[in-house]
């Protein structure tokens, strides 16, 4: 089908937000389980010797696009089913198929020189730190140390510039390819060109997430000022803002691209369209 990029407003940002916990809240417990069944795939393929790490950074494009089918099937009445991660390879045309293998492979590949470039600069800084703060047998001095590590900050803040140019690229590329047969190439300059053209948009949809962090750092400060153990609200709440995160994904994506002019007939004929 052929996809028109539009123009959005700016507070437009804000709705994919809510959005998004609409979606994950209309069907929890299967967007939890799309989410369970991702992670146990990953950890499975990061085992693998010599070729994990880069299966699983190749993975994540898939991810979005998971969530992204699924939603469009939910807004339809389609109980959400991990069924969608098998959905893209699955009668779908072969230069289809091998289109999103050279894109998640390229976001693999650029994601690692990234990871790499990272640990030059933090010294490995970084990766102690999540290690020693993992362990939860650390003190304060060792912990205090290892924040005070010289390339820390300017390691983290790598991390961050770096991984948000990544992301650019590649944040509407999965679906242009599956829903838009858009070539590789194509789909990284028209996702670029969409979060330029609404970055208003994007600005408050970023804003919008930031807020629901703090917030929800907010309920586990007061958790513990009343004596509940924060444990037990740490992983409900990051696994619910997790599934709303991705499954806001899909009014950002329908947002920006438009179907033009498609036939009902051949929009009945697709299942997964976004236009319905």
């Amino acid at each position: 089908m052929k996809l028109r990029l539009q123009d959005v407003a700016p507070h437009r940002g804000l709705h994919w937000v809510r959005q998004g916990f609409a979606n994950a809240v209309a069907q929890p417990l299967g967007y939890a389980a799309l989410f369970a069944v991702f992670m146990m795939a990953v950890i499975l393929v990061g085992s693998l010797p010599v070729v994990g790490g880069l299966l699983l950074l190749a993975s994540v494009p898939l991810l979005g696009l998971g969530f992204t089918m699924a939603a469009v099937g939910a807004a339809r009445g389609v109980r959400v089913h991990p069924a969608v991660f098998v959905a893209p390879w699955r009668g779908a045309p072969a230069v289809r198929r091998q289109r999103l293998i050279v894109l998640c492979l390229g976001y693999a590949v650029v994601s690692q020189a990234v990871l790499s470039l990272c640990g030059l600069i933090d010294g490995g800084s970084l990766d102690a730190l999540l290690v020693l703060a993992a362990s939860g047998q650390a003190d304060p001095a060792q912990i205090d140390a290892a924040l005070d590590a010289p390339g820390l900050v300017p390691g983290v803040m790598a991390r961050l510039l770096l991984s948000t140019l990544v992301a650019i690229p590649y944040w509407h590329a999965a679906p242009l390819v599956h829903w838009g047969d858009q070539g590789v190439a194509q789909s990284l300059f028209s996702s670029v060109l969409a979060l330029w053209r609404n970055r208003g948009a994007f600005l408050l949809y970023g804003l919008g997430w930031a807020g629901v962090a703090l917030a929800g750092a907010g309920v586990l400060l007061l958790a513990v000022a009343v004596g509940l153990p924060a444990s037990l609200l740490a992983l409900p709440l990051s696994l619910l803002c997790t599934v709303a995160f991705y499954a806001s994904l899909h009014p950002c994506f329908t947002d920006c691209f438009a179907v033009v002019s498609e036939p009902a007939d051949a929009a009945a004929a697709q299942p997964d369209s976004p236009s319905a």
